[in-house]
């Protein structure tokens, strides 16, 4: 009989946060998350295998030791957000583990008296609180839908970051949305299985390590997930045969926008990178593979804006002061397919100089850094 052959493009992935640490978790239909060609990888090295270093007299190399279980694991895709406002990506097991928490409140409401770029009046606050994101629609004018977050609450009068291009009118909506952000403790775990033609593979306690968002101005947003895991099974458990994901229209950098303080500018590609510092426990005496995961170091939340270099010196005068400024970026306009991330405190690098005989670049890097803890970026969903 000849062999079948597993073909990547068939492959369906599944991820779930874990009730504990390596903990498997019951994957359902609506656990599945898209991913694209090449980043889907499950690895495990189960012995570590050592050589011996037992002395003979010949030179042969006679045996060889267990050593501790490794694993990784690696997924990427395209972010489809559902198309509908309030109803989370097919990621957000993925999102919430990376951040620590997800804030989805549901609240449709309208702007009253007189709103500016800074404060919005509105008819109810029910469930909103500091942190969370809020779409308003700008009647008038060119600025559309923006996503804002809010600072404070004072009764009813929102006061969101940063500035809005205007002030919306007494009567424009206004509503929340789901917005993910940073927290103390870790995220969950997660438990991920990939099913193929006719094998499987199964993630458990997968560490939510790195996250790398990249917006491209002529292609859709990407994402990319990695980190250590606990180990790596095959097969895997009980197919959910059928792969339920929200989304049909992600969003592109055909439509969007970056402001930098105030200002708006022209970029080509912008990329954030999350490293949670968070490390395996796996050293304990009488183990054999990791027991648990913790946080190691501090989270670094990194930047980089790739744009032409022209004659608005607004981001080279930043990285030349090393001054903190706030901004914002979003990518789409259609509510239900918004994504924006929001940066409360971002520190540029002077870029170095790059030569061409053509159009010049610069590539800026940036720290994203904390105000009060827990909020280097914030990334909403609209």
């Amino acid at each position: 009989m000849p062999n079948t052959y597993q073909i990547g493009r068939t492959g369906r992935v599944y991820v779930a946060q874990e009730s504990a640490y390596g903990t498997q978790a019951s994957l359902v239909a609506g656990d599945a998350v898209r991913v694209i060609d090449g980043k889907v990888k499950f690895n495990q090295n189960p012995r570590n295998r050592v050589n011996s270093k037992e002395r003979h007299a010949h030179p042969s190399q006679i045996y060889r030791h267990d050593r501790r279980k490794t694993a990784d694991w690696m997924l990427g895709g395209v972010i489809f957000p559902s198309g509908t406002i309030n109803t989370l990506p097919d990621m957000d097991p993925i999102l919430k583990s990376v951040f620590g928490q997800v804030r989805n409140v549901t609240l449709s409401t309208t702007a009253t008296g007189v709103p500016t770029t800074t404060t919005i009046p509105c008819a109810s606050v029910t469930g909103l609180a500091v942190g969370d994101p809020v779409l308003v629609n700008i009647s008038t004018g060119s600025a559309g839908r923006v996503v804002r977050w809010i600072t404070a609450i004072n009764t009813l009068t929102l006061t969101v970051a940063p500035a809005m291009p205007a002030a919306p009118a007494s009567g424009d909506a206004v509503k929340g949305c789901v917005g993910y952000s940073f927290t103390t403790a870790p995220g969950a775990s997660l438990n991920m299985a990939n099913y193929l033609t006719s094998k499987s593979y199964e993630i458990a306690g997968g560490v939510p390590e790195n996250l790398k968002l990249t917006f491209d101005s002529n292609d859709e947003i990407s994402w990319e997930a990695s980190g250590p895991a606990r180990s790596r099974t095959r097969p895997a458990q009980t197919d959910p045969a059928t792969h339920t994901v929200a989304g049909t229209t992600p969003p592109s950098g055909l439509t969007g926008s970056l402001r930098i303080g105030a200002t708006a500018e022209e970029f080509i590609k912008a990329s954030f990178e999350i490293k949670n510092g968070l490390e395996l426990d796996n050293i304990a005496f009488g183990t054999s593979q990791a027991q648990a995961m913790y946080r190691k170091s501090k989270r670094a939340v990194t930047a980089s804006i790739d744009a032409r270099q022209s004659d608005d010196v607004t981001i080279e005068d930043l990285g030349d002061s090393n001054a903190n400024t706030a901004a914002l970026l979003q990518c789409g306009l259609t509510e239900g397919s918004i994504v924006a991330v929001y940066m409360p405190a971002m520190e540029i690098d002077t870029p170095e100089d790059a030569d061409s005989d053509e159009e010049r670049m610069h590539s800026f890097k940036a720290l994203l850094k904390g105000v009060t803890g827990n909020d280097e970026m914030y990334l909403a969903f609209a």
